[in-house]
């Protein structure tokens, strides 16, 4: 009897709503298809429909749901067209199975169709078709259900659905905005990835109201305690979606998920304490409001005018940058022949906080911060720059006080690493906690499309890169979700990347990294003054005279010729060249430079040997003023640009000196083209970098603490550059050619893009040291007591940074003595010369010593 009951109303309701029936089923049957087609060259029609089809499904979807309810109000139950009562249950399973075969069934039957030829196999096909693809998508749907239970038409539905509408439009009115302001609402508060603590009440509230607004409608006909239900409803709606802090905001939050994110396991201390937080900037960029269009950095703050006005008249503006050391690392073997990457665990800022104290306040000062912080698409970089603004009232008092301190407060979490290798042959293949994943190359637009599958828990994070090139790194979304596993049984997610250039490197096969929560931690930052320092040492700038000052006090001094070579199509190198007062047939020199430098690194060793030899010096593809394509960062093809700048340039036989990196070029082509040189000269270059430090040696270097940052009085000339190096310890420090060529003076960051830096470390072959016939000087820096290795800036008392330099200094001796002992072994005429205590830049901290050594050997050269 029920099932005939049910089959009547289902057959009655589908006659009723047959055409839109029709035209839902070929709106879900098309969805699939669209949202899978490639549209990139399409036009933006074309593209926006993608976009949006899958907004019209929901829509039709919606309004299916509506007219079903509608077309049995609750007088229906007791006199409809049966001509006999209808049970409230037997009516609502009607509703529901009528959902159910013209909503879902069409959709997964579309899902199933379109699977089938996407390599993913029956059964995970079937499991992609059954799952839900938007989860976010179902909230409202409780809500929109009771409104129809109360609606016997769409005229009313809609009506009702205005009044609601408006009601969450509410704080964003001029004229109720006080009104929420008192009650400490605050519209657009966003939690990122900790937001599913929202959304399960409203599932709740919801579901609750939907059953209780059904029982009083159609059970106990009240009507008016229905409509009292539905308001209340939308209340708690309201309520949960700009909840009030004192009821819920970013400490509630973040508690609750420290309480089970947090487990207490034996090695969580040592998550805890290898999160670590450093200021990049010794002093911070600050301005006026009227000022900022004119800086650099702090012109990126994007500032809006409530927080102008929140600031008052007279606020400043300054930038605090900061980064994360990569202490916690995985190891990912990046080829077959078990050379190793590491890759770094993800920290996520998720809330940072300002405020400023003194003891001639009260109280301390809240910062206001931006809008907008440098890295926003970039949450879990290692660095970021965050832009505060002082208020106006408090600038004054602040900068007067000696015992004013700036503390940033740093809500963050730890997302551990797990890399997976996915070959790029268009294939799908399984891959652990990422489903069924496929990459491709697509040469024409020199990109590798990325798509991956996955049923139910999903990592809080997903990451696509080029093997050992961090900055290739793709992520799936911008921020990292802290969801809870038990959401996501029956969900779906779909993870579409595109990784660029991959003519880097070797793109054979890809990484891909899925990031899962592992804690949440909170860290500080304090520093004296109001800008990192005292007024003394950082006082508050103004942008253009300081820009100015540093434009006119530096310069390249060094007597060089500078010619652009083109060493293949579309690519040339930079050339510097001192041959300008030597005699064409005197010895010719070619210097090489070390990775993440240029040729003006040898801005002033160069002039010293050009009073006896021709010198030129090639700066490297990829950095500087050279060409910078996204191919060709190989050993071969790197060798290969020296000898066509050899070529145009019609050097023959010359000697090839190289610094650090460049000891790859030297061996390559001292191994392959001896007849093209007379001789080589390693400057601390001559190791097998495919072997590698231990994972050992990188944990003691990353433990010990970093240089100093440069101050910006520091930046304002050579001479004042001077006194930084010697702060740091150093008597010589790199040419100003160089500094000039490699660093912002602005910001002090490296002017090299680290994509091509990467490349070149992933091209490295093991050197062939046998067969170089040809003579060759190794030099090399080598420590004799750890006390060489022990910098400044470290704490000489501490007995942890005492052992960890004590180690490196070990196992640094070692593996160089072992590297040279190879040298001298396997090069027939060779000959290996360690400078004691000499640093990495040899021709700089030992400029003398090795001059000498090149005359020596130069002069064992000559007949």
């Amino acid at each position: 009897m029920h099932t005939r009951v049910i089959g009547a109303i289902l057959k009655k309701d589908v006659h009723g709503l047959l055409p839109m029936i029709l035209l839902a089923f070929v709106v879900f049957f098309i969805q699939p298809v669209i949202a899978g087609m490639d549209l990139d060259s399409a036009s933006d029609f074309w593209i926006t429909l993608q976009g949006n089809f899958y907004w019209l499904g929901y829509g039709i979807a919606l309004l299916l749901l509506i007219s079903v309810l509608q077309l049995d109000p609750a007088d229906s139950l007791n006199h409809d067209w049966l001509t006999r009562p209808v049970t409230r249950t037997d009516w609502l399973m009607a509703k529901l199975l009528f959902l159910l075969v013209t909503i879902y069934a069409p959709v997964v039957l579309a899902r199933l169709v379109l699977n089938l030829g996407n390599d993913y196999g029956l059964l995970r096909t079937l499991g992609y078709a059954l799952t839900i693809e938007n989860p976010a998508a179902l909230l409202p749907v409780p809500l929109i259900f009771s409104v129809a239970l109360m609606t016997p038409t769409l005229r009313r539905f809609l009506l009702v659905s205005v009044l609601i509408f408006m009601v969450f439009l509410g704080p964003a009115w001029d004229v109720s905005r006080p009104l929420f302001d008192l009650l400490g609402i605050d519209l657009g508060t966003d939690y990122d990835g900790l937001m599913w603590l929202q959304a399960l009440p409203l599932v709740v509230w919801g579901c609750a109201a939907a059953g209780l607004i059904y029982w009083l409608r159609y059970a106990r006909r009240q009507s008016g305690r229905a409509w009292l239900v539905l308001g209340c409803c939308v209340a708690l709606y309201f309520l949960t979606v700009f909840t009030p802090p004192s009821l819920y905001g970013w400490d509630q939050a973040i508690a609750i998920h420290r309480a089970f994110l947090n487990r207490d396991l034996p090695d969580e201390n040592v998550l805890d304490e290898a999160v670590s937080l450093k200021h990049d900037s010794a002093c911070f960029a600050a301005a006026r409001l009227d000022s900022l269009a004119s800086d650099p950095v702090l012109s990126q703050a994007g500032l809006y005018e409530d927080i102008v006005e929140r600031a008052g008249p007279g606020a400043l503006v300054f930038a605090t940058p900061v980064s994360n050391r990569e202490i916690l690392v995985d190891w990912f073997a990046a080829d077959a022949a078990g050379q190793e990457v590491p890759v770094a665990w993800a920290v996520d800022r998720i809330r940072v906080q300002g405020r400023f104290s003194a003891d001639s306040l009260e109280q301390d000062v809240a910062l206001i911060p931006a809008n907008r912080s440098l890295n926003r698409y970039d949450p879990v970089s290692a660095a970021d720059t965050h832009y505060w603004l002082i208020p106006g009232t408090a600038v004054e008092a602040l900068a007067n006080d000696p015992t004013t301190r700036l503390t940033l407060d740093f809500d963050l979490g730890l997302l551990d690493p797990d890399a997976y290798r996915l070959p790029t042959d268009g294939q799908r293949h399984e891959i652990p906690e990422l489903g069924s994943c496929r990459a491709e190359t697509d040469l024409n637009a020199n990109q590798i499309e990325i798509d991956c599958v996955k049923n139910g828990t999903q990592p809080a994070l997903v990451a696509a890169q080029l093997i050992g090139i961090d900055s290739s790194r793709v992520y799936s979304r911008f921020r990292p979700t802290y969801k809870a596993d038990w959401l996501e049984t029956l969900s779906r997610k779909h993870y579409r990347m595109t990784i660029d250039s991959p003519t880097l490197t070797d793109s054979s096969a890809i990484m891909l990294t899925a990031f899962n929560a592992r804690r949440i931690v909170h860290r500080q930052l304090v520093t004296q003054g109001l800008f990192g320092d005292l007024p003394a040492v950082c006082p508050l700038q103004e942008s253009e005279t300081h820009d100015a000052i540093e434009q006119s006090t530096w310069s390249d001094k060094s007597p060089h010729e500078i010619s652009s070579v083109a060493v293949e199509q579309g690519v040339r190198l930079e050339v510097l060249d001192w041959r300008q007062h030597n005699p064409a047939d005197a010895p010719t020199l070619v210097l090489l430079h070390g990775l993440g430098a240029t040729a003006h690194s040898f801005d002033e060793l160069a002039p010293r040997l050009a009073e006896k030899y021709n010198v030129v010096a090639i700066t490297r593809r990829g950095i500087g003023g050279s060409s910078a394509p996204d191919h060709g960062y190989d050993i071969a093809r790197l060798s290969q640009d020296v000898l066509q700048v050899l070529a145009t340039l019609q050097i023959e036989q010359p000697v090839l000196v190289g610094h650090s990196i460049a000891g790859e070029e030297l061996s390559y082509l001292g191994a392959r083209f001896p007849e093209r040189f007379a001789g080589l000269v390693y400057l601390d270059a001559a190791y097998d970098r495919t072997a590698g430090f231990s994972h050992h040696y990188r944990e003691l270097s990353v433990s010990l603490p970093e240089a100093p940052p440069i101050r910006p009085a520091e930046t304002r000339s050579y001479a004042a550059f001077l006194d930084y190096s010697r702060r740091l310890g150093r008597a010589r420090t790199i040419p100003e050619g160089e500094i000039l060529a490699s660093y912002d003076l602005v910001s002090g960051s490296i002017r090299h893009n680290p994509l091509y830096l990467d490349a070149v470390m992933m091209g490295l072959q093991a050197p062939d040291y046998r067969h170089i016939t040809i003579p060759a000087l190794g030099i090399y820096a080598v420590p004799v007591s750890p006390e060489a290795l022990m910098e400044p800036w470290y704490d000489q008392d501490d007995p942890e940074v005492k052992a960890a330099v004590t180690e490196l200094y070990t196992m640094e001796r070692q593996q160089k003595l072992a590297q040279m002992a190879r040298f001298d072994s396997e090069i027939p005429d060779s000959k290996a010369l360690a400078l004691d205590n000499a640093n990495h830049w040899i021709f700089v901290s030992h400029e003398a010593e090795v001059l000498a050594a090149i005359d020596r050997f130069m002069s064992g050269l000559m007949p």
